[in-house]
């Protein structure tokens, strides 16, 4: 029996000439990145790896050499398949002193949200990334960088992979501990510079999975994101089982409230039986004389439609009222119709009053953060105001500015994740607590002197110092400024 050459059910690859393996890297693509390291794509074995080296500028620095060789360290520790995989750290030609790790084919988790994902698929990859977190506390790494852009969601198979271990800290590390983070999704202990631990990276998993599910979740979000870390969740566990029940609760809901209006339809059902005895014969409708009511309804015919009801909120006591009382018609009284728009009412009042409750929780959890924020950001202006070294009013001025716009950027980034409602409140809080800060900064110091020519001064080296240190500050000032007035416009 003899094989077919064109059976199109034969399998195999087709070959190529210009495929070729190597033991070496090769095929190098540069990959974009932050901070200070390069990223590469590059070819060995047949198989895609990404290189990560020093940048040239630092690759000389100790204090950078010492964070990169924390990072290998760190990472080798690691193998989870959310966790991005580290191999080996090389010399690599053309490239350099390089850790080999894992190429991700993803993208950020900002840019797997403009997808519009799924509800499953996001329960998914919050899932996968608690799991990862967990896994690196339990080998003692507090990633102390957590965002969406040190989240890749992969193409194939939306799976999870953590990145990015460069500010990662461990127990056994007694150096390299300085405070690290990214503002915007920086714990209030970590912007004051204190102690952090476990309960740092789910303060920052708290806010991202309030960008995962905006509506859902919101009691894990809430205790993942107290100012105080002791009210936080303790690990990973907790807040994986505190979601559990979250989605438990959410089920059994629709259940429940089907079960009560039930109870309510047939209380009513025989409570007008029992008002009426227990009579076979055909029921009279009951004559009812006009009066104004807010529950009840009364239809004057069996068949007649009903007219939905207007609710809107008396600002003056802050309860939900209807637009206008209803009059009771004389006809038959139907007890379903009482019944559904009784429920109706009750849930649209509910949901309304949930809905504050929750915009002011958000709110004084925005308060109790700023708070915080405040005193860390002025904290450089305090160890000024305390030191003994000689002061001059510019430099506490500059301080003062450095200090005010950095509490303003923050307060910005607290605002955009508040409910719309609750923005100005925020916003007028925090103005009024930075202008109480700067204000109670009342030391007068003298100016730093402008001499014409260096044969005026008696001190020059102190001096220039100081002249100098001032005008890196307000460099420093202006910038932040610009950083502000672009939220400012984003927040609106």
């Amino acid at each position: 029996m003899f094989e077919n050459p064109d059976d199109i059910s034969t399998s195999g690859f087709v070959p190529s000439s210009e495929y070729v393996v190597s033991g070496q890297f090769s095929d190098f693509f540069e990959l974009p990145s932050r901070g200070y390291c390069r990223l590469h794509k590059a070819q060995r074995n047949g198989q895609w790896f990404t290189l990560k080296t020093l940048k040239p500028e630092v690759a000389n620095d100790p204090v950078y050499q010492g964070m990169f060789e924390k990072e290998f360290n760190l990472m080798m520790q690691l193998n989870h398949p959310n966790v991005v995989r580290v191999y080996s750290r090389e010399e690599v030609p053309g490239v350099g002193l390089g850790i080999v790790m894992e190429y991700v084919d993803g993208r950020t988790l900002e840019e797997f949200l403009t997808e519009n994902p799924t509800r499953s698929v996001r329960e998914t990859v919050a899932r996968q990334l608690l799991e990862a977190i967990g896994y690196c506390h339990g080998k003692q790494i507090i990633h102390r960088d957590l965002k969406p852009s040190n989240v890749l969601i992969t193409y194939n198979g939306n799976h999870v992979k953590l990145i990015d271990f460069g500010l990662s800290d461990s127990d056994h590390y007694a150096v390299l501990k300085e405070p690290a983070y990214t503002k915007a999704y920086a714990a209030p202990e970590q912007l004051a510079g204190g102690e952090i631990d476990n309960r740092t990276d789910l303060y920052a998993y708290g806010l991202i999975l309030k960008q995962l599910f905006p509506n859902r979740y919101g009691c894990v979000v809430r205790k993942c994101i107290q100012p105080l870390k002791e009210r936080r969740y303790a690990s990973a566990d907790e807040v994986a089982e505190a979601m559990r029940s979250c989605k438990r609760g959410r089920r059994i809901m629709p259940w429940g409230m089907a079960v009560i209006a039930l109870t309510v339809a047939l209380s009513a059902f025989l409570l007008i039986r029992h008002s009426k005895g227990e009579s076979t014969e055909p029921s009279q409708p009951t004559e009812v004389p006009p009066s104004t009511l807010h529950d009840t309804v009364f239809l004057a015919e069996p068949n007649q439609k009903e007219t939905p009801l207007s609710v809107y909120e008396d600002q003056s006591n802050g309860t939900y009222v209807l637009d206008k009382p209803l009059t009771i018609v004389s006809g038959s009284v139907d007890t379903q119709a009482i019944v559904a728009r009784r429920q109706r009412t009750d849930s649209i009042l509910n949901a309304r009053e949930q809905e504050k409750d929750q915009a002011q929780k958000d709110l004084d959890i925005a308060i109790y953060n700023f708070k915080f924020t405040i005193d860390s950001m002025f904290k450089p202006v305090d160890s000024y105001v305390k030191s003994k070294e000689v002061k001059t009013s510019n430099i506490l001025r500059d301080l003062i500015y450095i200090a005010e716009y950095k509490s303003k950027i923050r307060e910005c980034q607290i605002r955009s994740q508040l409910p719309k409602s609750k923005r100005n409140s925020f916003f007028n809080y925090a103005n009024d607590q930075i202008k109480a800060k700067k204000a109670s900064y009342t030391q007068e110091y003298p100016a730093i002197p402008y001499y014409t020519n260096e044969q005026q001064v008696r001190e020059p080296e102190i001096y220039q110092s100081i002249l100098d240190q001032s005008k890196k500050y307000q460099e420093e000032g202006r910038r932040l400024y610009k950083e502000w007035k672009e939220l400012m416009r984003e927040v609106k």
